[in-house]
């Protein structure tokens, strides 16, 4: 049967609902992701429970309602308005682009809360990728990494953007990579060390500028692979173990701004790099030098120049 709630469209193209939706009917016909087919799962790998109990207790449990709406989306292209009520089929199932702990909260009340939401209609995966990105982009509450994922199937982003998404996609997948299985691309994977929102934006700087900018994607995923490849040759047995003191995302990063000055020095274009290239400046690496507990100590934009001139002292001198 079809279920019948308060509601209006807001906007006739593209088309946007608003309605008042209580909180146990949408969780039963809702996802957090697409690509998760139970949306149990996928609710539990996004966010932080302890997030939502602290929701539930604070807000719902107090029989209060949220403020702000959950944006909502899908590929239905519209709704029956019935009076002042909106008709929503038995069978649907909406993407839930923003407030997803506030919805998950429900699960922890035994208050039936109304959900102000906001249903954007006739969207495709694409655009419901670029509609997530766009809400989030300057929120803190994703992961990076995810928006970092959902970049990917946003074409017209920045295209450097794009790149560095494909690169980060490339190191993951590619079996002669010594990043391949071992990157977190949405941010969800607490077993994964290596976090895609930590890579992408040192290669996303590094193509906006020579050499890589003057050379395609083949050439700088070749490039980019031997560098990790000299990389894990530095610590093979800590590398594929994980405890190496260079299996570290702020370490990488701080690594990869050299790879510039490295193909400067040899001048060389990165078409020319091999794994050894790299590997003769860093091998000089004193793998002590880069301790967990001094380099925790170092935080933010200081703490990333700080490691940056501990290496570059030792791989240039």
């Amino acid at each position: 049967m079809s279920f019948e709630v308060e509601g209006f469209q807001l906007q006739m193209e593209p088309p946007i609902y608003v309605a008042k939706i209580p909180g146990t009917w949408l969780l039963d016909h809702v996802t957090p992701s697409w690509r998760i087919k139970d949306p149990i799962q996928g609710f539990q790998r996004i966010v932080n429970e302890k997030r939502a109990i602290q929701i539930a207790k604070t807000v719902l449990d107090q029989e209060r309602c949220f403020p702000n709406a959950i944006v909502l989306a899908s590929d239905v292209n519209k709704l029956t308005v019935n009076g002042g009520n909106i008709v929503l089929p038995r069978k649907s199932l909406f993407l839930v682009v923003d407030g997803q702990h506030r919805l998950w909260a429900q699960r922890y009340s035994d208050f039936d809360a109304p959900y102000i939401c906001v249903l954007h209609l006739g969207l495709d995966e694409q655009e419901m990728a670029k509609l997530f990105v766009e809400i989030n982009d300057n929120q803190k509450r994703v992961p990076s990494s995810l928006r970092w994922d959902l970049v990917r199937l946003v074409r017209e982003q920045d295209q450097a953007q794009v790149r560095a998404a494909d690169i980060v996609y490339e190191l993951h997948t590619s079996e002669q990579s010594a990043l391949y299985q071992r990157i977190d691309l949405t941010g969800e994977i607490k077993e994964l060390k290596i976090k895609q929102g930590s890579l992408a934006p040192e290669i996303e700087s590094a193509v906006k500028k020579a050499p890589f900018k003057n050379v395609g994607y083949d050439v700088q995923v070749s490039t980019f692979i031997s560098f990790f490849t000299a990389l894990r040759d530095c610590d093979p047995e800590g590398w594929d173990n994980g405890n190496s003191n260079l299996y570290s995302n702020r370490i990488i990063r701080a690594l990869m701004r050299t790879i510039s000055r490295i193909l400067e020095k040899e001048a060389l274009d990165p078409l020319q790099a091999t794994p050894a290239t790299f590997y003769a400046y860093l091998s000089h690496i004193n793998l002590d030098s880069l301790n967990p507990e001094e380099i925790r100590g170092q935080q933010g934009s200081a703490g990333m120049t700080a490691i940056f001139e501990t290496v570059a002292s030792q791989m240039f001198t």
